[in-house]
């Protein structure tokens, strides 16, 4: 028998009361784009563990979208309408986002501590370099 959402005790938690380490681990599964966009902005502790340089020792690239170097609020906000599942109430676009800006971004919050990097978009030698001066051996 199962047992009817009436019966069940719903006990509320804190998201700020889980370990750090804990939500480090969450907020590193969720990509890049949507910690720099995003999840730094929830709060003050989750925004201190997103600029902790120990989340940006692996950058992966993958979760920008495949359309060039530059990400669109047009094709942002498609992305973010189909993610939403009818469930979207408001929606704001900005101006457009550099992908090669954001990237160097992320570079610079390892704070020479990067191990590995996957850049998937058509980039030029100067990120390239970018890149490579800010590796630490």
């Amino acid at each position: 028998m199962v047992p009817s959402k009436l019966n069940l005790k719903q006990e509320k938690r804190n998201w700020l009361d889980l370990p750090s380490d804990v939500t480090f681990n969450i907020l590193n599964r969720i990509g890049m784009v949507d910690i720099l966009e995003n999840a730094q902005k929830v709060c003050a502790a989750w925004r201190k563990i997103c600029k902790d340089p120990a989340m940006w020792r692996v950058i992966n690239m993958n979760d920008i979208p495949r359309f060039g170097t530059r990400l669109f609020p047009i094709e942002m906000c498609k992305h973010a309408v189909d993610r939403s599942q009818d469930q979207l109430v408001d929606i704001t676009a900005s101006a457009e986002v550099s992908a090669v800006k954001m990237c160097k971004h992320a570079v610079d919050r390892s704070q020479g501590q990067l191990v590995d990097i996957t850049i998937v978009f058509l980039y030029d030698d100067d990120l390239h370099l970018y890149v490579a001066d800010r590796y630490v051996s």
